[in-house]
């Protein structure tokens, strides 16, 4: 559904997007996944027709979205700050969007049971929650029955169970309705159980994009996850192993990818250094990483092939 290759954009000096490549595929749930800054949000607008890339080539449907009214009506919207008439009720103002689309008034009704917003029809938006407000947002992009619906940092400034939420009523929309997503986030936790693909961006190029679980496979075979007070003291030892490509860090540990076949030597490895560093392993363990991980594997292992 989207084709993009070596898209370039910049703001003056500001190079946006460096050279993006992206695939979405129909009937998927792709994640752009990166930090604030990383050029998704610029990427959504491209895709959408709304800036025109400096260099590079962007098809939405085979078609390309610059000035292309009618490839806009096969696609929906969900804004990380979305803005609606607030004094208007929620019904109301849905059923203008219905007859600016041209389908049956009913369809207001309809989305909003989707969203399961049925009892706020007659509620004024601006007297929705955030959580209810990004619902909304949701049902105001399918309204037509896109094909596609890009969603930019959707579940941003929401408490965890107004995001689960959402992203079970984006899970439940792309197996009834058969919609394709293109969610962009820095927030990886709960992406993992909606997202079958990913594009992992970073500085305004794509670092790894495709199936979750070859990612995984890919990147994150072999990873060992310790858990330690001190970690910082134990990474800088593990780092200089010979078989370790990638050691992350966070609050309670690190985590290693070693070469292949060369995880019992780390498991050893791991017990001498703790003891010269003086810090005392917690727990050490192979296992599956998270989304986060994979995505810290991912760019170290790009940063440390590009330095060689």
């Amino acid at each position: 559904m989207i084709s993009a290759r070596d898209l370039v954009k910049k703001y003056g000096q500001v190079v946006a997007v460096d050279g993006l490549d992206l695939k979405v595929e129909e009937g998927s749930i792709t994640g752009l996944i990166g930090p604030n800054g990383a050029g998704k949000t610029t990427t959504i607008k491209i895709i959408l027709g709304l800036l025109r890339p400096d260099r590079g080539d962007i098809e939405v449907f085979g078609e390309s979205p610059w000035d292309n009214p009618g490839l806009r009506e096969l696609v929906g919207v969900v804004h990380e700050k979305a803005y609606f008439p607030s004094h208007q009720k929620s019904l109301d103002y849905l059923e203008r969007v219905c007859r600016i689309f041209g389908v049956p008034e009913a369809r207001a009704k309809e989305v909003l049971s989707q969203v399961d917003l049925e009892d706020a029809s007659e509620r004024q938006i601006r007297a929705l929650s955030a959580g209810m407000l990004q619902r909304f947002a949701v049902a105001h992009a399918i309204i037509h029955d896109p094909k596609l619906v890009l969603a930019d940092e959707m579940t941003a400034n929401l408490d965890p169970q107004a995001r689960s939420s959402l992203l079970d009523l984006v899970a439940n929309l792309n197996k009834t309705e058969k919609t394709t997503f293109l969610l962009s986030s820095h927030i990886l936790p709960e992406l993992s159980r909606v997202c079958d693909s990913v594009a992992i961006i970073n500085r305004g190029k794509v670092y790894a994009a495709g199936k979750l679980l070859e990612l995984y496979e890919k990147y994150a075979a072999g990873v060992i996850r310790i858990t330690l007070e001190n970690p910082e003291k134990l990474a800088a030892e593990v780092k200089n192993l010979p078989y370790v490509e990638a050691v992350n860090i966070d609050a309670r540990g690190i985590s290693v990818r070693t070469a292949k076949g060369k995880e019992e030597n780390l498991y050893e490895d791991a017990a001498k250094l703790a003891k010269k560093a003086e810090v005392r392993i917690l727990g050490i363990e192979t296992g599956s990483a998270s989304l986060e991980e994979l995505y810290r594997l991912v760019v170290t292992g790009e940063r440390k092939e590009s330095q060689e």
